[in-house]
């Protein structure tokens, strides 16, 4: 997790150098005059006081950033920057001219910004920044005498709620926590999301979900898979379609097809995106990325499956070190899995054997049976789809679980 540590006082930058112990690869903000003259503006030609740009210094960089590890003691603005359990993990960052627009420039550059300071100093610089609870960072604030940590924005989906009480715990602090499903112990879909590493569509009707669990009236959940997550307020779980003529106040969908349901019933509704389609690939040496990005997602297509379902991407061992797998991977933002030529021979069975693939890898086929290894033993959705010298395979795990499982 990329994390922004803001601080505008000198208690305050105490304090973030406290929180390198927690998040050691983090990033510190404050103002110049706290990190002393090595990184007075003057140091930086061409940037103005009124400008909100910002200048990210690593150690080493210069002779300045060196002395940014000296004591300072004898200079009344500035503080010692070495120490902290993780050395020079991070980077200082000076924040010179005017504070809202530096913070509009960091403020999608991370996951979690967390501001030393008074809330409504936070608010103010984050406010026209805010775009949506899907899109928006967590931000935390902590006071500078560490003595609470409040989820200020993104509590669920961004995981501001528990970073408030992670910081919480390590500084000895309070967490302040206010969203109303947490404190009144019901499920939170939105957070049951990000724990699971689902995707959840439909935002706008989440609020409306909520409100039905806070008010104790009831709403369905209807899967095609056992869900077996224990959940807190009146829901019921069923398999049958039928069921959601009842869901006058509102229903959860969990699937993984594109269209889930021919016709929706008109009550407010959430789609979850479970991680449980595994694509298995074969390709030739040397195949891009791009070209096994397309293949993928033309197979999704034409299984009419929703690509945020996409758990991992699964191939044999003889293709581990294999560039453009790597990198479709990582595009997706899921695992590479890999096969051992063992494990693919005993999913092999009766399915398609090619001969030509025998002979390069030493199995007889590799999408299926990755498919299905990777999905957990799980059917195929999609036989094996080939071209532009890549196979592509798709099978559905028989049950649901996290994205990290």
């Amino acid at each position: 997790m990329k994390v922004a540590i803001i601080a505008v006082s000198r208690d305050g930058l105490k304090i973030g150098k406290r929180l390198l112990d927690l998040y050691p690869q983090a990033s510190i903000y404050a103002p110049p005059r706290l990190l002393g003259s090595a990184v007075d503006l003057g140091h930086y030609p061409g940037i103005a006081e009124d400008e909100g740009d910002l200048v990210s210094m690593t150690p080493g960089a210069d002779k300045h950033s060196n002395s940014l590890a000296a004591e300072r003691t004898t200079e009344e603005n500035s503080l010692p920057l070495e120490g902290g359990g993780s050395g020079w993990g991070c980077i200082f960052n000076p924040l010179p001219g005017n504070f809202s627009r530096a913070i509009a420039t960091i403020f999608n550059q991370y996951q979690l910004l967390i501001f030393i300071s008074a809330t409504a100093v936070a608010v103010r610089a984050i406010a026209p920044c805010l775009q949506g609870k899907d899109k928006d960072p967590a931000v935390v604030v902590i006071d500078d005498q560490a003595r609470f940590a409040i989820s200020l924005l993104s509590g669920h989906l961004g995981g501001a709620n528990k970073a408030a009480e992670e910081i919480a715990h390590f500084l000895g602090a309070c967490p302040v926590i206010t969203t109303a499903t947490d404190n009144r112990g019901v499920t939170a879909f939105d957070d049951l999301a990000r724990k699971l590493g689902w995707h959840i569509e439909n935002l706008p009707d989440l609020k409306k979900i909520s409100a039905a669990l806070l008010e104790d009236r009831e709403i369905f959940i209807l899967s095609d898979q056992p869900f077996n997550i224990p959940l807190s307020g009146r829901i019921r779980i069923t398999r049958d379609a039928e069921d959601l003529k009842q869901a006058i106040n509102g229903y959860v969908l969990i699937n993984s097809r594109k269209d889930p349901l021919p016709h929706y019933p008109p009550y407010p509704h959430i789609v979850l995106r479970p991680s449980s389609i595994a694509a298995g690939v074969g390709c030739r040496k040397g195949i891009s990325a791009a070209a096994i990005i397309r293949a993928v997602e033309n197979a999704f297509s034409k299984a009419g499956l929703a690509l945020a379902s996409l758990v991992c991407l699964a191939t044999g061992e003889f293709k581990a070190e294999e560039e453009g797998l790597i990198r479709a991977a990582a595009h997706f933002k899921v695992s590479l899995r890999i096969f051992t030529g063992k494990e693919i021979e005993q999913q092999i069975g009766a399915g398609t054997i090619s001969e030509f693939v025998k002979n390069q890898v030493g199995v007889g086929a590799v999408a299926e049976p990755c498919a299905r290894l990777g999905s957990g033993g799980g059917p195929l959705l999609l036989e094996v789809q080939r071209g532009e010298g890549i196979t592509v395979a798709l099978a559905e795990s028989l049950f649901y679980t996290s994205r990290e499982e």
